[in-house]
């Protein structure tokens, strides 16, 4: 059984992934090709154009195994950060290196070098490659420009330090140039006072002294320019073979990298784990990423934001699932005690059921739902911002201070009241309407005239439901808009025509609920009670239960999408989808503890086996 455990660990690649990456994203062949065979996989277009594009060389490949990789193992990409450099890293396992390396001599034509087991191109350009008998690894390294600002770094790579005295110079310069304008311009005052002789001879001397001065002025431009270029020239190169000699011991160190110092060490990362999934993404700290990645830029470009802390103890994890029946991707977000506390408060409004009224999904392509609390954004926001621009060493201070005074003077509790923050759009179609607009050209007397010429656009059909509580501002708004005849008032509800376009807009309020659409049968039926609803559980659960959530009925789209213009081939690959295709959706829970999940599910036909062979078989038509 050791012996066996030792062997099963040899073969797992994630032992080459360190402890203390951040991000690791990870693809199980072994579950892909349980999906799909290998036959199956060459035989598929998109295997087929893989094989035809590497056989353009000199040797013909009738199958992906003859790239000499291990495509039933789980290949790896992570992501490493330090103060001085960052890796991105893939990491493939090998079943055939002669195969591999046949492979690779036949698409590049370099080298190849052992020095002790450790396989790499005797000439590399940037990163590193290197490989043995069971596992490649590549990796490209890219240096932070914060550390190498660092007066002991400089002088220990041989760096050229950055001198801003030129800057300064340039600074007084353009100063300079101000104050001349503005003598030029009074100068021009006292002209007319002026005999023509005297102030032409006083240009000629202006003229002759100016060119002087430019010429003097160019030369010095010339060599802060080429100051500047020979500076970054020589610490770019410099930094780049120190970011490929550091690449390369890197790649070196994870091939006889000790299972002690790997991700499997880590109780975070094994806790995301899950055999059943067939690609996975795991971020253990966000503000490790931030803080590493945009460190210069903080004291800079974005003078000091904090969005380390603001995503302290922040993660994710993302898990994709290609079922006989559906797509699945679950992923969980993971943050702070202080951010999840604040994030309970902002989602803890839950959608008007009063919404599920208006619903029809005979005739509902799709919607998308929103549900926040308005007040507790409005109270919880600023502590965010505070404590993000907390930091900026220039305007901390003041930044703080404008946002106690935007909260100071903003009524929470009144805004509340008039957008709680629930909302619900609805797709139900997409029509083709003419639109009548007006363009200006020249008749043959020269003289602009006015064309009116009609287009055809494709406009949606929807319709929109936004909460209220206390609608008397909106009220006064609308009334406002009438009053400047922007807005017209029928039959119980309210028109806007925009001019030049195809929609007219109709709105109302009822029963708490602001309606905003495109149709005026809709609206109708709305204000006089005769709106035929339907909806089904599924749609309930959705809705009630998410603080997000979106739907998609793709046979309702495919059917909906205007095909009168499209070429043929275009109309059979809709055809295609419309006869393919499922229902969709998107939606997110409610915060538990400090964990947010959400969840994306694409339905698969019956006609197609799983969703691994949906997807290629919906690149196949698309591609072709």
């Amino acid at each position: 059984m050791l012996c066996f455990s030792a062997f099963a660990i040899a073969q797992d690649t994630t032992t080459k992934i360190p402890n203390d990456a951040v991000v690791v994203a990870t693809i199980k062949g072994n579950n892909l090709l349980q999906l799909m065979s290998m036959e199956e996989l060459n035989n598929s277009f998109v295997g087929a154009e893989i094989l035809k594009e590497v056989s353009k060389k000199e040797n013909k490949y009738n199958s992906l195994e003859d790239f000499g990789f291990n495509l039933g193992a789980s290949s790896h990409y992570f992501f490493q950060v330090n103060d001085s450099i960052n890796y991105n890293t893939i990491i493939i396992p090998i079943k055939d290196v002669n195969k591999f390396e046949s492979f690779l001599k036949d698409q590049n034509n370099k080298e190849i070098v052992n020095q002790n087991g450790v396989k790499s191109f005797k000439d590399q350009n940037d990163g590193a490659i290197v490989w043995n008998d069971s596992v490649l690894i590549m990796v490209i390294g890219s240096t932070n420009d914060f550390y190498f600002e660092n007066e002991e770094v400089i002088n220990r790579y041989g760096l050229e330090s950055e001198d801003y005295s030129s800057y300064e110079e340039f600074i007084d310069g353009a100063e300079e140039v101000v104050e001349v304008e503005e003598y030029v311009i009074e100068s021009t005052e006292v002209y007319e006072e002026v005999e023509i002789e005297e102030v032409e001879e006083e240009i000629e001397e202006t003229v002759i002294e100016s060119t002087e001065i430019y010429e003097e002025d160019t030369d010095e431009d010339e060599e802060d320019y080429s100051y500047y270029n020979d500076y970054y020239n020589s610490n770019y190169t410099k930094k780049k073979e120190l970011a490929k000699k550091w690449s390369m011991s890197k790649a070196i160190e994870l091939l006889s990298q000790p299972v002690s110092k790997s991700i499997l060490q880590n109780k975070s990362y094994l806790k995301s784990l899950d055999d059943k999934a067939e690609a996975t993404l795991w971020i253990s700290d966000f503000s490790s990423i931030y803080d590493n990645l945009f460190g210069s830029m903080y004291y800079r470009q974005l003078g000091g934001l904090n969005l380390g802390s603001m995503y302290a103890d922040s993660g994710l994890t993302a898990k994709l699932f290609l079922e006989k029946d559906k797509l699945q991707l679950i992923t969980t977000y993971t943050m702070s005690d202080e951010m999840a506390e604040s994030y309970k408060k902002m989602t803890s409004n839950k959608l008007n059921k009063k919404f599920l009224k208006y619903i029809n999904e005979d005739r509902m392509i799709g919607y998308m739902s929103y549900s926040i609390s308005t007040k507790a954004a409005l109270d919880e926001y600023p502590k965010l911002m505070k404590n993000l621009y907390s930091s900026m060493p220039s305007y901390g201070e003041e930044a703080g201070l404008a946002i106690d005074l935007f909260s100071l003077l903003l009524d929470e509790e009144a805004v509340s009241k008039v957008l709680p923050g629930d909302m619900l759009f609805l797709l139900s179609g997409i029509s083709q309407r003419d639109v009548t607009y007006t363009t200006y050209e020249y008749n043959d007397d020269y003289e602009y005239v006015e064309i009116e010429n009609t287009k055809t656009e494709t406009v949606p059909d929807f319709l929109l439901m936004i909460s209220t509580e206390d609608a008397r501002f909106l009220n006064k708004f609308i009334n406002y808009s009438i009053k400047k005849q922007l807005v017209t008032y029928e039959n119980g509800y309210y028109v806007l025509t925009i001019p030049q376009s195809p929609l007219d807009v109709f709105f109302a309020i009822k029963d708490g609920i602001v309606f905003i659409g495109t149709s005026e049968l809709e609206m109708n039926k709305i204000i006089k009670g005769t709106f035929d609803a339907k909806v089904s559980s599924k749609h309930k659960k959705l809705l009630l239960d998410s603080n997000y959530s979106a739907y998609l009925n793709g046979k309702q789209l495919a059917s909906k999408i205007p095909m009168e213009d499209m070429s043929k081939d275009m109309v059979d690959k809709l055809n295609w989808f419309l006869n393919n295709t499922e229902d969709g959706y998107i939606k997110s829970s409610k915060i538990k503890g400090n964990s947010m999940d959400a969840e994306m599910v694409i339905e698969v036909p019956s006609t197609e086996e799983n969703a691994l062979k949906y997807l290629f078989n919906i690149i196949e038509t698309f591609s072709k």
